[in-house]
């Protein structure tokens, strides 16, 4: 039941940031900016709590700790543009720091989804050739999703405007991360019928509602909605991917807990 709870909690906050921003009036994009920091808040949170349950250095620790980086970091990024400072130097550090928080969310998602690989647990033949095919697949997606973002922020960085730096280092962080939603479902479904199922379950929905983030814009202009609805709905998607996030860290650690059969990927 606890586990049902976790996937269906990042549903309710979206629904919350959704009813609080369309309440507030001309406040609302006030409200989406507290939803968003409040999500990443919880991701660093559920990293945290996954990373935990594991000995310092080992495997998984270490995993979600790099993970858990990617939101440190945006937060950093996040304070930085509040305060107000600008010139060719702060956006310069921005996109670094962008480009440092995505390679920590490719690098965190590629070591969870090796995860069954790494314990040993892996099978041959056909389940590799499934697992490769699936990569390529989401692989696909990705760069129809992002390609269209990527290739219009380098002709805004090559006519002179140096902000487009954070938003090419966040188009290719998404379209690595993105892509690798296929393995981390693969081994959601390696876990089949056991506990572990459920982190890794949890964190396949958090890259799914990423996927329907990045493509919303143009789903948006296909429905032609309001601006005011097309935010709401974009950042109420983006504060359900961050609360799979926790919800996934959290599952991760109550799976390891004393009173639940020892984890093949435990120490």
């Amino acid at each position: 039941m606890k586990y049902r709870a976790l996937a269906v909690l990042p549903l309710l906050l979206a629904l919350v940031l959704a009813v609080t921003s369309l309440s507030a009036g001309s406040n609302m994009v006030t409200a989406l900016r507290v939803g968003d920091e409040l999500g990443k808040v919880l991701s660093v949170a559920g990293a945290l709590a996954a990373a935990m349950a594991f000995e310092r250095g080992e495997y998984l620790n270490r995993a979600w700790l790099i993970y858990g980086s990617c939101y440190v970091l945006l937060l950093v990024n996040d304070g930085l543009r509040i305060s107000g400072v600008g010139g060719e130097s702060m956006v310069l550090a921005r996109g670094l720091i962008v480009a440092a928080a995505n390679g920590c969310s490719v690098t965190g998602t590629w070591m969870l989804a090796r995860a069954w690989s790494v314990a040993g647990l892996d099978e041959e033949g056909s389940d590799r050739g499934r697992r490769r095919l699936m990569f390529a697949g989401a692989a696909v997606l990705a760069l129809a999703i992002t390609g269209w973002l990527l290739v219009g922020d380098v002709r805004a960085l090559i006519a002179g405007d140096t902000q487009a730096l954070i938003s090419i280092a966040s188009d290719l962080g998404d379209t690595f991360t993105l892509a690798l939603v296929a393995p981390v479902m693969h081994t959601a479904l390696a876990m089949r019928g056991g506990l572990l199922r459920w982190p890794w379950g949890l964190l396949t929905a958090s890259g799914v509602a990423w996927i329907a983030y990045d493509a919303s814009s143009g789903l948006v202009d296909a429905r032609h909605l309001g601006p005011g609805l097309a935010l709401v709905a974009s950042e109420s998607l983006r504060v359900m991917a961050n609360g799979w996030v926790f919800s996934a860290g959290v599952a991760q650690r109550l799976a390891l807990t004393p009173d639940e059969p020892p984890s093949p990927l435990a120490p």
